[in-house]
């Protein structure tokens, strides 16, 4: 037991030092705020920057549609909508969906 005693006092500072070393190693790679962690954060933020992308263009057509059917009466706004609604089309009319 002494020389594990003799071990510890002349070798302190080297294993506290290694401790120390690993921890902080530890915890840059996979703390709560470790680099892990930033990357995961990071692609999650782009997905919510596509996701407020999407989210502003469809509110945007929504206004657009919604002032089409309010203020400015739009007839040919209606009669896309009910077409597309019901699937209603006049004899030997042809449709054509272009994407």
């Amino acid at each position: 037991m002494s020389s594990f005693k003799k071990f510890l006092t002349k070798y302190k500072f080297i294993i506290i030092n290694c401790f120390l070393f690993l921890y902080f190693i530890i915890n840059f790679f996979d703390g709560n705020r470790g680099y892990i962690a930033l990357q995961d954060k990071k692609k999650e933020y782009v997905e919510l920057e596509n996701l407020e992308k999407k989210l502003t263009l469809t509110n945007i057509k929504f206004k657009q549609e919604n002032e089409a059917l309010t203020t400015k009466i739009d007839k040919d706004l209606i009669d896309e909508l009910y077409r597309k609604n019901f699937v209603v089309g006049k004899k030997k009319e042809r449709l054509l969906i272009i994407k």
